[in-house]
């Protein structure tokens, strides 16, 4: 258990940074370890198992591998019910239908409106009182507003603690709104005025009483403190944002990066806010806390009524007929399934009118970079991939271009690919290209993705059965480690990697000139996009070192066509 006495304002589970990543991992404490104790031993072995799994993301192991396994599974899957860990591991039954992959949007609604504060695994801080359903009214406060940013998110939602502040937390937003507008300073010092005097409100009791120290810090200064604080209040939202899009409830308009309600979810969201009870509920044990919180079917949404299911699948597909005997589970189904079909429709048709190269959708890609690149997306790995395959897609003359992370029912980028998995897939026909993109920088690009892409390369090599394979690496800023890494490994014959690697590194300003040269000059056959990647390799095999290859590639770019 967990007391709230020393939070403010809201929390959100920052690891994993993304829902689905508990999935694998659930799955692997399941097959490895149920039964046995949760105690440090054991974490160290869960650990240890999970740094070895192709899913695992990351070189380096921790220092303190029990205290990462703890980070993994005690925070996100126990809050959430998708695991109980005393007193033996077991997964749930919540766990068990998300570990099955199997309508993940469902249960990830239904965990996420059963988390309250204060509950069992949460108890009542002695300062302030909690009492709200955190994701019941972010949903909510989305409805009202009509959209909310991750910033609105960190300065006003977490000060959400009682259900009965909504409407002091809706206004707040909307002065803010009105603030903005009326602005006559830089963005970046409205802003940061904006945390100051927020923190100020929140921590009142803390500042009027010097009380600056943090777990973060140890030094005792004003300055830090407001830092410290802006940070934490900056991840929490990130953390909202990307959980509750989780549930496909939301999506993101592609304009302001703001959340709004999914048009396609609109019934299912007045049925949520509707009928879910505001308060928090009373539980007289940890033990009847816990049989309404590992129960998937505890809470009611939408898709739950046989009626209700029949109407919304008859209204996407007028051709479905005897439906009425199948069961409510199997009616899930079929709507997941013609859901699929109406993502797949989205994705296909955005290649084609992509491919006809209108002047709107190239200045959005390009506008999209520029967001990219000046932190003004609230998921930059994810919309980076995005991004990268529309350009890709724009280039046009492929037989087949396939973006691995995942859209929503909006066609819009949910989350990014597997680990085991490229970002981009692509088939030239007479050859073939895979995509990593990262945002990473420094010593961590290189322990996140140099292993990773090597082996999505030679997974590649060996599907083809040839070596008329490449792999472009993009990222932001190119470490030196990985230049180094690729240099090397391009120059070796590497078994696991089909031979000689043939990879690619460009730094995203580099990509978009690569995109905009590609445009200019109307790319039109794909043998030459060919032979320039070869060229690069060859350049690779007999230049000195990394940084004089590097330069080289960079240098060719104004003329690949």
């Amino acid at each position: 258990m967990a007391s709230l006495s020393k939070s403010k304002h809201l929390f959100g589970f920052t690891s994993p940074r993304t829902l689905e990543k508990i999935i694998p991992e659930l799955r692997l404490l399941d097959e490895k370890f149920n039964g046995k104790k949760w105690n440090t031993q054991t974490q160290i072995e869960f650990f240890d198992t999970l740094f070895l799994s192709d899913f695992y993301e990351g070189d380096k192991r921790p220092t303190n591998p029990a205290l990462a396994a703890r980070d993994r599974i005690t925070r996100a899957p126990k809050a959430l019910g998708f695991i109980q860990l005393t007193p033996e591991i077991n997964l749930t039954k919540a766990g068990k239908q998300l570990i099955s992959e199997k309508r993940l949007d469902e249960i990830f609604t239904k965990q996420l409106l059963k988390f309250q504060l204060p509950s069992p695994y949460h108890t009542q801080s002695n300062t302030i009182e909690f009492n709200v359903k955190p994701y019941l009214e972010l949903l909510r406060l989305i409805k009202e507003l009509g959209s909310i940013s991750k910033l609105e998110i960190a300065l006003f939602f977490l000060q959400l603690t009682n259900f009965n502040k909504f409407d002091f937390v809706k206004n707040k937003i909307l002065s803010f709104r009105e603030r903005r507008k009326e602005k006559s300073i830089s963005w970046r010092t409205f802003v940061s005025g904006e945390f100051v005097a927020e923190i100020k409100e929140i921590f009142h009791h803390e500042i009027v009483n010097n009380q600056f120290y943090t777990r973060e810090s140890k030094h005792f200064t004003f300055e830090k403190f407001i830092k410290t604080k802006e940070s934490n209040m900056r991840d929490y939202a990130d953390a909202f944002f990307r959980y509750i899009r989780a549930t496909e409830l939301v999506t993101i308009d592609s304009k302001t990066m703001r959340i709004k309600i999914s048009p396609s979810r609109k019934d299912d969201v007045d049925f949520i806010l509707e009928n879910i009870d505001r308060h928090p509920m009373h539980f007289d044990s940890v033990k009847s806390f816990q049989n309404y919180l590992f129960d998937p079917d505890s809470l009611k949404l939408f898709s739950d009524n046989k009626d209700r299911l029949i109407d919304k699948i008859k209204s996407l597909s007028a051709g479905q007929v005897a439906i009425e005997s199948k069961t409510i589970d199997e009616l899930k189904d079929d709507l997941v399934a013609l859901e699929t079909e109406q993502k797949n429709k989205f994705v296909s048709d955005n290649i084609i009118k992509l491919k006809e190269n209108k002047l709107d959708d190239l200045n959005d890609i390009y506008l999209m970079f520029n967001k990219i690149i000046d932190k003004e997306v609230p998921d930059a790995p994810l919309f980076l991939e995005w991004n990268v395959w529309r350009a890709f897609a724009a280039l046009n003359h492929t037989k087949e271009i396939a973006g691995n992370f995942i859209f929503d029912l909006d066609g819009m980028p949910l989350n990014t690919a597997p680990g085991n998995k490229p970002d981009i897939e692509i088939n030239y026909g007479d050859f073939s290209c895979i995509i990593e993109v990262t945002m990473s920088r420094g010593e961590t690009q290189f322990n996140m993705e140099g292993s990773s892409v090597a082996r999505h390369y030679g997974d590649l090599v060996n599907k083809l059965q040839h070596n008329k394979a490449y792999c472009f690496f993009i990222a932001p800023k190119m470490s030196e480690a990985t230049k180094a890494f690729f240099f090397n490994l391009n120059k070796m014959h590497t078994k696991r990697y089909g031979g000689k690697t043939k990879i690619i590194p460009m730094d995203l300003y580099s990509f978009i000139e690569f995109f905009r040269v590609g445009i200019v000059q109307q790319f039109s056959q794909v043998s030459i996009l060919e032979n320039w990647l070869e060229q690069q390799w060859l350049y690779n095999q007999e230049a000195e070192d990394e940084d004089i290859w590097f330069r080289r590639i960079q240098d060719g770019i104004q003329n690949w066509i």
